[in-house]
């Protein structure tokens, strides 16, 4: 059966220091959650994440509440340019929808449209791995689907993430 789950064995990645960029990484709650929801409902196609801003707020407040999990601040982040966030990634221990992987789980991964191509999504994915990495965990993980864009799915195949197989 086809698996929509992507692996990375930690650790294989180090960031990159001699790329200039932008882009700084701060904590998730450097961000405002009013501005985390306005970056999620504009970093997804319409209708794949939120119909609409207060769904949107929604989200973000349930991920905050735990709802998909419990969140690792350490390994939670958001991308910011021009002192503005532009993107984020948002982390849990595990994955809720699948009790038999193991290790740390990446549950969101949006960057604003505007600012895609100034490597934010890779800054934010590279800071996940390392914070698992550096904190012992063997791997970290991630689901795509209809809302992962072409972009998207190359970042995490040059990062080293592979297909796994479903239990």
């Amino acid at each position: 059966m086809p698996s929509d789950i992507l692996r990375l064995s930690l650790p294989t990645v180090t960031r990159s220091t001699h790329r200039s960029s932008p882009v700084s990484i701060r904590s998730l709650d450097a961000a405002s959650r009013t501005s985390l929801a306005k970056l999620y409902f504009e970093g997804y196609p319409l209708g794949v994440a939120a119909e609409d801003m207060a769904s949107a707020r929604e989200e973000i407040e349930a991920t905050f509440r735990g709802d998909y999990g419990a969140l690792r601040p350490d390994a939670c982040a958001t991308a910011w340019v021009n002192n503005r966030p532009v993107g984020a990634v948002m982390v849990v221990e595990h994955s809720i929808w699948d009790e038999w992987l193991d290790g740390p789980f990446i549950i969101d991964l949006f960057v604003h449209p505007r600012y895609r191509g100034l490597g934010a999504g890779r800054a934010l994915v590279l800071h996940a791995i390392e914070t698992c990495s550096v904190a012992g965990n063997a791997a970290i993980s991630l689901r795509f689907g209809d809302g992962t864009s072409p972009a998207a799915m190359g970042l995490y195949e040059s990062l080293g993430f592979t297909a796994y197989p479903s239990a």
